[in-house]
């Protein structure tokens, strides 16, 4: 999944006319079937955002085909792709007791745990794979490969995220900062930021506050702004030049970060290949200080 916001252009009208019609309960001319579901999907869409076609038609002793029928109605290819779009905005009020019950209610055992996470793991996976737009993956790079200083900012779960780019950045011989409160000299590190500097906002559901106001602090200063997160109603992406948006799940008591991590990765790798000569250089020159300190083992 990839999103581009050239000049941060807002959240597309036709999506949220959709949420909207959603959400106020003002949908197109709908059978008493299709109106019973919305009803349903309207008063409890914490729950129904867990439910398969099948699961909710069982709920509510329904067609499939009812369910199908209804989001066709409402301008969706299908149920997967309203479900799709009800998660996204429901998403920062779903909370990790929500996650864990619904996780708790679907599997029958501890080793099933197992098989259910890596499972959905793979699939997100495979749809980052199938879904970013290697040119947009592209100009991500690009703006890296340009910037004279990177921020980086990842708060909460994602701080694994932002310090394992931190490093990878690090290794490439670039300038990267990783933005961290708490003692007070967040806002001082962004005191000289321009259009040289480039920030990464790394976020996914529940969105830190902090992050989106540092996003509109950058913009704000003319430095470029990238994104990485979940879907086009991220409020990230309301500063972001680019936006990279991936899958992360939400099945679990905690976020998956599996398919994001790899997007990092990824990235990364595609900046030292951008720049492959200086990268080499860099490396091995970072290589024999670790060989003289003696920084890894040796038998």
């Amino acid at each position: 999944m990839v999103c581009y916001y050239a000049d941060c252009s807002a959240i597309t009208g036709w999506m949220m006319l959709k949420i909207d019609q959603i959400v106020s309960g003002r949908p197109p001319e709908l059978t008493p079937t299709q109106r019973k579901v919305l009803d349903f999907i309207l008063k409890q869409p914490e729950q129904a955002v867990f439910l398969t076609a099948t699961d909710l038609a069982r709920n509510l002793n329904v067609s499939d085909t009812s369910i199908v029928r209804l989001a066709q109605a409402l301008g969706y290819s299908g149920y997967p792709h309203l479900k799709r779009r009800l998660r996204e905005y429901i998403q920062p009020r779903i909370t990790t007791v929500d996650r864990l019950g619904e996780t708790v209610g679907r599997v029958e055992s501890v080793g099933d745990v197992l098989a259910d996470v890596m499972s959905k793991d793979l699939k997100n996976l495979k749809t980052t794979l199938e879904e970013t737009d290697p040119e947009t993956f592209g100009m991500f790079v690009e703006e890296l490969a340009s910037a004279k200083r990177i921020f980086i900012i990842a708060l909460r779960s994602t701080h694994c995220l932002g310090s394992f780019m931190t490093s990878a950045l690090r290794f490439l011989g670039r300038e990267a900062i990783p933005l961290v409160p708490g003692i007070g000299e967040m806002w001082d590190q962004l005191r000289d930021l321009g259009p040289k500097d480039v920030l990464i906002g790394i976020a996914f559901p529940r969105y830190t506050k902090l992050t989106v106001q540092v996003m509109d602090y950058a913009r704000d200063q003319e430095a470029r702004v990238l994104a990485i997160t979940d879907g086009e109603l991220s409020p990230l992406n309301r500063s972001a030049h680019f936006s990279l948006c991936v899958p992360y799940g939400i099945e679990s008591y905690i976020e998956s970060f599996t398919s994001a991590l790899s997007l990092v990765n990824a990235i990364v790798t595609a900046l030292a290949f951008h720049s492959r000569a200086d990268t080499l250089q860099i490396l091995g020159e970072m290589e024999s200080v670790w060989e003289r300190e003696g920084v890894y083992w040796k038998d």
